[in-house]
């Protein structure tokens, strides 16, 4: 079953860039993980349809994090992306990241 990771931020451009970088690094590592980034008011469909294993916070958003927390910290970790991860567009560090978060 494939896991399933969720990014947001306020209007989904980068962070759409970036999920597509964390997807490429999922699948040169065979991990059956698939990320969508989704701006702050697409995100609670999003959620209720993929049921993620991680939301993950834009480091511009930050200041959402507790909202989310509130929201959906019963049901899924939420955690902010690194501002240095997020800048370089590492995704398989932000990968890695989520998954950790998961196992925690």
């Amino acid at each position: 079953m494939t896991k399933r990771i969720v990014l947001v931020d306020a209007a989904g451009m980068s962070i759409s860039m970036l999920a597509n970088k964390m997807n490429e690094a999922a699948q040169a590592e065979s991990l059956d993980v698939t990320t969508i980034g989704v701006s702050d008011s697409a995100a609670r469909d999003q959620i209720a349809t993929d049921q993620p294993i991680v939301i993950m916070i834009a480091p511009q958003v930050k200041y959402m994090h507790q909202r989310y927390e509130d929201d959906y910290g019963k049901d899924y970790p939420v955690v902010d992306i690194n501002m240095m991860d997020y800048g370089m567009m590492r995704g398989a560090n932000i990968l890695h990241a989520a998954l950790d978060a998961e196992r925690a």
